[in-house]
Parts: structure tokens; C-alpha cells; sequence
């Protein structure tokens, strides 16, 4: 065993140690922390750990498993002393589809603490763990999370090899840290063919070879790494090269226009378990889908043309996008732009087309933002500076000779980018994560949400009687959610089922439809809140008589009465 693989093994095994399940991961009074990055089975030690400390509010169950046997677990946190789960609106968010996003897992987990830690510190939060339900899955792809933080490949998303190059080879661990301290970064080798020089303003930085420059040192600029075929490229292959956010069933699209999209929608356990899932859960009014990076939210079109919509849905949409820039100071960005720029095959647009929700891509991380001379640009001068003056320059790695297998002597170093392009040096995760707070729980409280007092009744003739309930939607969504879902009829209408003892209906039958109530946004009376009524003629046939009645939305929860005697 050469002295690199020793190094690489003593690296891993000393990662895999510290996720030892002895670890103390949570403090007793629910402080995590938040600056750093969690392998995946820390990830679960820190959600068991929070549902021993809170079990009224939480629940664990694994939807199934990922292509190499992993559980891909979901959180539910809600007071399950009030109402089952299922009976009230849901917010489903999920984390790190994509394996080196690292932040979409951190932000998704912070929020499930964050639910948790404040429940009896906060009373809008306990409002809404009371009256909500959040379905939460900070690892999504678990087996590419862990290859991307803890052995630093760069892979997009499923671990499943791929042949990339055609050669009928694929690599199962292209790992390759030649230098063996810790990370996977760039190599510049020597040519004269070369499309980089080194910068004049400082050597570490590389720039573009102007078009036909001659008379320079040029490089060529490779990820770190060997030819394992010795077909004369390296890395060609890396690890798998599926996309599970191009494998859903809507829009999906063949390879040569899609790359990344699977051989058939929902080929990966991870997709298919989403997709069952989100179906079995019919209260789920809203999606958050997070990623990194960029500093901004993908919002709807996904892989439609905007003509397409519904021009409610779109006003919607835009309504809901503003509040994200109201409390993040980033912005919105549509996520279909042109023809030419399809997102085929995402989450989001089977949400929406196929169960009439809306859902959303924040993309995390804006990257450094430190403009020293005020001139509107980051530039890597800049981006150098930062990282030597506040970071201690701990994420830009040295340039070091390095006498490369196939290459000769070569150059490694360069930037840490899992940690710096990617995702926010770890200094910077929890703020990261706080800020994406206020928005999250903001599309929580939109769903939704029915109320209703308990029955009326009054007599119209001895023995026979009327009884009423006015049901109103005091949420901000319709019980229908998007006007799709009217056009595709995806979401069940609202409907009141009485129950009786010592009594019978006389009319119109024991379950009264009240098709759908609009929310606040579509509503044109400032002073009220949407409502209907549902009523019933029964006949009492007994000297004590009980009317109680259950009144159930998809979307807007489900809540029964008082038992009310008839009198």
C-alpha cells in the first residue's frame, strides 16, 4: 500500500470515527452545531436524537431506500396531541438531491431544530406546530452526500456508475486526493496548448489565454485525479452522472436532450419513494426543494412555457416569490427561461402539473460578497483577499509540485470549491441557515385552513329539525391551491359528513359537498374570511338525540365538532 492510500484510509477512517453513534451530537437543551456540515449518519443520529427529546411533536419513518440501501428518512414534526398529522395542511422539504449542496441538508435539518427548540419559546411557532405539519428530509441522496463530504468527489447526484465517455468503463470510487491532504482540488499542467496563464496580479490565480496569444507559459487546467483507463483523459468517467432533479415523470426527456435524466422517469429509488410519498400525503400544500448555490429561489415555470399557466397560478406565484425577497434581500428567479434552457423532469414542475402544488428551489449561498473597491464585481483579487484576511486562508490551497503518474511534474491546489463556490465555508453555515427562516415558515402559514363552530340547530316542526355549520378558509391559499388543480381536478372538493345518534337525515344524505373555498389572496372582501354553509333536515327518533359533524379538505385539514344534543 503506497504512503498516498495510507493517508487517504487514515483521513476516511478518522471522518468515519467521528460519526461514531456514540458522538454527542445534540446537547441536552437542543443546541447543535450549526457551523458544520453533518455525514449522513450524523445527520439521523441528530433527528433521533431530537425525536427522543421531543416525542409528542415528532415522528421517524424511512420512505424507503437509496441505490445503495441507505433509509431515506423523513422527519414529521406537529403536535400530535391536537390532530393526526394527516389532518392538517403539510409542508414537505427535502435537502441535498444534488450530493455536493451540502447547505440544502444543513438548512433543512436547522429547521427541523429550529421547530423543535422554540416550540415553547416562541408562539407563533407553536401555532404552527400545533396547526401544521412539516414533512422533512434533509438528505435526499444520501449516498452521494457522503461521497461528496467525506471523500470530496464531485459528483452531481445518484451514485449509480455511469459510462460517460462510451468507453465501457465506469468508476465505482474515483477519489482521487494524490497529494493526500484531505481535499480533491485543481492540477495546472504545463502546455503550449494550454487555455489558462497565471495572472500577472497574482500567481495563484489563473485566467483565459487571450485568443491567439502566443509566447507565454500556458497550462491546462484539470480536477485532481489520474487516468484510469489510460485513454489519455482524466476523471472522464467520475461517479455515476445521473441528475435525480431531471428523472421526475413530468416532462421528462430522453438523454440526448436531457443529460442526466435516467433511462426512464423514476428509474432511482430516490424519485420513485418522493413521488409515492407526496401522493400518499394529499394535505401537503407546498414543496421546498432546497439547493445551493447562487443566492437566490428558482420559483415556476420549471419546463413549461409561462403561457401555459393558468395567469392566476403565475400572479400567485410571483405573490408568494416576493415574500422571499422581503425577508432574504435575494431574489426571485424564473426557472424556465427559453426553449433553448428547459429544465426537464424536476420536482417541482410534476408538483405542479400533476398535483396542482407549488414548489420552490432555493438555491443557497450567494458566495463571497465582499466588494473591496466598490466597483459593483467579485473578483478573484477580492475573493483572494477575503479568504486571507478573514477565513486565514484556509480555502485557497497552495499551488505545490506534484510528479503526476501520466503527467510528469504537475502543479495541485487551488480552491477549496465544495466549500467556497458551492457552499459557505463552515464559518458562515449558520447564518446561512437563519436567514432562510422566516420564509420557509411564511409558506406554512399560507396553506390553507379551515374552521368551523359547532352546529346549529333549530327546530322547524316537532320532531324534525335543521341543522347548520359555516365552514370558512382563513388561510391565505384556496382549499384548492392553484387554479391547475381546478383545471386537472387533482384536489379533492371540501365536503361535511354528519353524525348522528338517536336521529336520521331526512335530507340531503349524510355528506354535504362544498366544493372548494377561496383564501385570502383570491378573495375580494377585506372585512371577512371566505365561508360556506352546509346544513341538513334530520328527524330525532329518540328522547335523547346527538348531532356531531366531521368537516374534511385535502388541503385545508380535517376537524370534527362538539357531540351537541338536540334539544
Amino acid at each position: 500500500m503506497s504512503v498516498r492510500d495510507i493517508l487517504r484510509l487514515l483521513i476516511i477512517t478518522l471522518i468515519l470515527f467521528s460519526c461514531s453513534s456514540e458522538d454527542k451530537l445534540v446537547s441536552e437543551d437542543g443546541k447543535v452545531d450549526w457551523n458544520r456540515y453533518y455525514s449522513t449518519q450524523e445527520t439521523y443520529k441528530i433527528m433521533w436524537d431530537f425525536a427522543k427529546m421531543y416525542p409528542d411533536l415528532t415522528k421517524i419513518y424511512s420512505i424507503g431506500k437509496s441505490y445503495k440501501g441507505i433509509d431515506l428518512l423523513v422527519m414529521e414534526v406537529t403536535n400530535k396531541k391536537i390532530r393526526p398529522a394527516e389532518d392538517k395542511p403539510g409542508l414537505y422539504v427535502d435537502g441535498n438531491i444534488h450530493s455536493g449542496e451540502l447547505t440544502s441538508s444543513a438548512v433543512t435539518l436547522y429547521l427541523m431544530a429550529y421547530l423543535l427548540n422554540n416550540y415553547d419559546r416562541d408562539n407563533e411557532i407553536k401555532e404552527l406546530v400545533d396547526t401544521k405539519t412539516f414533512y422533512i428530509r434533509p438528505k435526499f441522496n444520501p449516498d452521494g452526500s457522503d461521497l461528496a463530504l467525506l471523500k470530496g468527489v464531485s459528483l452531481r447526484s445518484s451514485v449509480r456508475p455511469v459510462d460517460n465517455d462510451g468507453d465501457g468503463l465506469s468508476d465505482e470510487d474515483p477519489a482521487e486526493d494524490l497529494n493526500g491532504d484531505g481535499y480533491m482540488t485543481q492540477m495546472r499542467i504545463t502546455d503550449a496548448d494550454g487555455r489558462w496563464k497565471i495572472s500577472d496580479e497574482d500567481p495563484r490565480i489563473m485566467i483565459r489565454r487571450e485568443q491567439n496569444e502566443t509566447g507565454g507559459k500556458y497550462y491546462s487546467l484539470v480536477r485532481e485525479g489520474i487516468d484510469n483507463d489510460k485513454d489519455g483523459r482524466i476523471n472522464e468517467d467520475g461517479i455515476g452522472g445521473l441528475d435525480l432533479n431531471r428523472n421526475f415523470p413530468r416532462n421528462w426527456e430522453l438523454q440526448y436532450l436531457q443529460p442526466g435524466a435516467g433511462p426512464f422517469p423514476l428509474s432511482e429509488p430516490e424519485t420513485y419513494n418522493t413521488v409515492k410519498f407526496i401522493n400518499e400525503h394529499p394535505n401537503i400544500t407546498g414543496i421546498v426543494h432546497n439547493h445551493t448555490s447562487g443566492g437566490f429561489v428558482y420559483r415556476l415555470p420549471s419546463t413549461a412555457n409561462p403561457n401555459t399557466f393558468p395567469p392566476a397560478d403565475i400572479e400567485l406565484i410571483k405573490l408568494l416569490g416576493a415574500e422571499y425577497t422581503n425577508s432574504t434581500g435575494r431574489p426571485v428567479e424564473r426557472s424556465y427561461t427559453t426553449p433553448e434552457r428547459h429544465r426537464y423532469g424536476t420536482l417541482i414542475s410534476w408538483g405542479y402539473w400533476d398535483k396542482g402544488i407549488i414548489g420552490w428551489v432555493p438555491e443557497y449561498w450567494p458566495g463571497f460578497t465582499k466588494d473591496y473597491d466598490k466597483d459593483g464585481r467579485i473578483t478573484e483579487i477580492e475573493r483572494l483577499r477575503f479568504d486571507d484576511e478573514e477565513l486565514g486562508g484556509d480555502y485557497f490551497i497552495e499551488w505545490e509540485k506534484y510528479e503526476h503518474p501520466e503527467f510528469g511534474e504537475v502543479e495541485i491546489g487551488g480552491w477549496r470549491s465544495m466549500f467556497v463556490r458551492q457552499n459557505p465555508p463552515p464559518e458562515f453555515l449558520e447564518e446561512e441557515c437563519r436567514i432562510q427562516m422566516p420564509w420557509i415558515l411564511y409558506l406554512a402559514k399560507c396553506s390553507p385552513s379551515l374552521k368551523g363552530q359547532n352546529p346549529e340547530i333549530s327546530e322547524i316542526e316537532k320532531g324534525l329539525y335543521k341543522v347548520e355549520i359555516n365552514v370558512t378558509n382563513m388561510g391565505f391559499l384556496p382549499t384548492n391551491l392553484t387554479d391547475r388543480a381546478i383545471e386537472a381536478e387533482l384536489i379533492k372538493p371540501v365536503y361535511c359528513e354528519i353524525e348522528l345518534t338517536g336521529a336520521n337525515v331526512m335530507v340531503p344524505g349524510k355528506k354535504v359537498t362544498l366544493g372548494h373555498l377561496p383564501g385570502r389572496w383570491n378573495y375580494n372582501d377585506d372585512k371577512d374570511f371566505p365561508s360556506k354553509t352546509a346544513s341538513w333536515i334530520i328527524g330525532k327518533k329518540a328522547a335523547r338525540a346527538f348531532v356531531s359533524i366531521r368537516v374534511v379538505s385535502e388541503k385545508g385539514g380535517t376537524f370534527e365538532t362538539d357531540k351537541i344534543e338536540i334539544k
